[in-house]
């Protein structure tokens, strides 16, 4: 696989990032409460954000990143927030998901939608086995989004991230299983039954 498929949802469209998302992705990266929760400061201006996407495509289908796919909300054909898919280790299976949504979108259970959809994605077309996310200690909406998705808690890697304020922050470490996900074991998993 070169590219990067297109998945719906009830209310998103998960697809690949491209430039005409330029506008939409500096509306909410250049927000303070944004990217410092993900260890990134605010952008500066839309053509920071260009070159954010134009790196983030050229990371995709990669020997270490399977891509970062645009966010977009169908109800207004807007591109609300990013997932990615990172330290891919062919050999053991395995990936990590990042993501990050526009702060107007928050509460609405939107990233747990899309993270369910991504997860079923890379085990069932992709043939992972492991799929890891984390969050920092503060990022509590990341943590309640791991956990609504049945990510297993491993432990925290204490004070290592530096962060852009020069404060330290513990690192939390979750997991899935491609059996626990088999097994119909995650909570979203049962709510469908």
């Amino acid at each position: 696989m070169s590219r990067l498929p297109t998945l719906i949802t009830s209310r998103l469209i998960i697809r690949p990032l491209n430039i005409n998302d330029t506008y939409d992705m500096f509306d909410y990266a250049h927000r303070d409460n944004v990217g410092p929760r993900a260890g990134w400061l605010p952008h500066q201006s839309q053509a920071e954000s260009e070159t954010v996407i134009r790196n983030m495509i050229n990371q995709t289908m990669t020997d270490t990143n399977i891509g970062i796919f645009a966010l977009e909300y169908k109800d207004n054909r807007k591109m609300i927030g990013t997932i990615g898919i990172h330290r891919y280790d062919k050999k053991n299976l395995s990936a990590e998901i990042g993501y990050v949504l526009h702060p107007d979108y928050w509460g609405m259970g939107l990233m747990v939608e899309a993270v369910t959809r991504i997860i079923a994605w890379l085990f069932d077309d992709m043939g992972l086995y492991r799929i890891e996310c984390g969050h920092f200690d503060f990022n509590h909406q990341s943590k309640r989004v791991i956990e609504k998705c049945g990510f297993t808690f491993e432990g925290i890697s204490r004070k290592k991230i530096f962060l852009q304020d020069g404060s330290r922050s513990d690192l939390y470490h979750y997991s899935i299983l491609k059996d626990e996900y088999d097994n119909k074991q995650l909570p979203w998993q049962k709510e469908k039954e």
